[in-house]
């Protein structure tokens, strides 16, 4: 197909970020996007509805990116009912599947439809940036449209070289996990790793006693379609990860480092004397309760723990932390989300906070304790 830019060559490039809708994913994504609007890249970074009502409410996220005029926000629906849950692990599958069975038909005749993603300026998109778990949907888009797809990962290296592996794992027979005194065996079908990767490494989703579980194929796949974008970006650098890198250089060779990106973007901002002062980009309220207690604590004394805003825990999971930063002896901040317990145990939540409690380290609003625990984020 005619590459709609082909029409109108003389209006300057855009490029339109496409994240998965959590908050990890969103974060990243409006970092390397506002890195290219400080290049004078114009850029479209598309949101479902519900995430960019939520940016607007928690983040006043249009004002902040109003600096770049060529910096838009469009939106596109997930398909699902406006009051479906959305936050969780179990939640963002649904949001995805959804995505995946109905966004295809919309984003392409957004594309089509000359200006609804772009302005006046430039009113075509030239090439998609797309989150890599939308990477099979934008690599079918861009191959009709004849649009250039590079693909962004914010995994490590090392994690997406073993998703990639994944496949090769299973033909040696290192698949599936026989139980729990397997794992510790050492998986050796992931080059690079061969002698350091255990079981218990895996991904949750690899660790799994059926090598036919749908969602281990489907994650799979999505990573190897990496291997027919323009061009894979990971936020990471050469240092930390190389040889890993190299190895991936051997599926995906267009593979660019460009991490760590927010300490980039807080690079570039400073070196053109633009404002570095903290900007929420959260879709969750943000509670900053804990700021005063952390401000009065000693210079990097305190360690923060939050594990995002997918992951669910079981109670022994979490008391296994809990217990482990107890008997450290170090101060603690730590995110316990609303949503970080399964679904079905929901009205047990409160079933191990008096145990919390008595164990003589719960602030409760006094300074003189030595941990913090919020119920939501906390923006810095």
């Amino acid at each position: 197909m005619e590459h709609q830019t082909d029409r109108k060559p003389n209006f300057p490039p855009r490029v339109l970020f496409f994240p998965l809708p959590a908050q990890g994913h969103i974060n990243a994504m409006l970092h390397l996007a506002e890195l290219l609007a400080m290049a004078d890249i114009d850029v479209t970074f598309l949101n479902t509805d519900h995430v960019q009502g939520q940016l607007q409410q928690r983040a006043h996220i249009q004002a902040k990116y109003a600096a770049y005029p060529g910096f838009l926000f469009r939106t596109i629906p997930d398909g699902l009912p406006k009051d479906e849950p959305r936050s969780g692990e179990q939640s963002i599958l649904r949001v995805l599947n959804s995505m995946l069975k109905t966004t295809k038909p919309i984003l392409k005749d957004m594309l089509l439809s000359g200006g609804v993603l772009g302005s006046d300026r430039s009113p075509y998109v030239t090439c998609i940036m797309a989150d890599g778990i939308f990477g099979g949907l934008a690599n079918e888009i861009g191959d009709e449209l004849n649009i250039p797809v590079i693909h962004f990962r914010t995994i490590s290296a090392c994690c997406f070289w073993i998703y990639f592996a994944i496949p090769d794992i299973i033909k040696a027979g290192e698949l599936p996990i026989r139980g729990d005194e397997d794992m510790d065996r050492i998986i050796t079908r992931v080059p690079g790793m061969e002698a350091i990767l255990r079981c218990r490494d895996l991904p949750s989703f690899a660790q799994i006693r059926d090598v036919e579980d749908p969602q281990l194929h489907r994650i799979v796949e999505v990573t190897r379609q990496s291997a027919r974008a323009h061009a894979l970006i990971l936020n990471t650098f050469e240092d930390l990860e190389g040889p890993i890198l190299n190895h991936i250089r051997t599926q995906c060779p267009k593979t660019y480092t460009i991490g760590p990106l927010h300490a980039l973007l807080k690079h570039k901002l400073t070196n053109r004397l633009l404002s570095t002062t903290r900007s929420s980009k959260s879709i969750f309220e943000e509670d900053r309760s804990c700021i005063a207690w952390l401000d009065s604590q000693p210079l990097k004394s305190v360690i923060y723990i939050s594990f995002g805003s997918l992951t669910v825990m079981t109670r022994d999971t979490l008391m296994e932390f809990w217990h482990g930063l107890v008997n450290s002896n170090k101060r603690f901040l730590w995110v316990m989300r609303k949503t970080w317990w399964p679904e079905k145990t929901v009205k047990s939540r409160q079933s191990w906070w008096p145990p919390l409690r008595r164990e003589g380290v719960w602030l409760g609003g006094h300074r003189k304790k030595r941990c913090w625990l919020i119920r939501q984020w906390v923006g810095f």
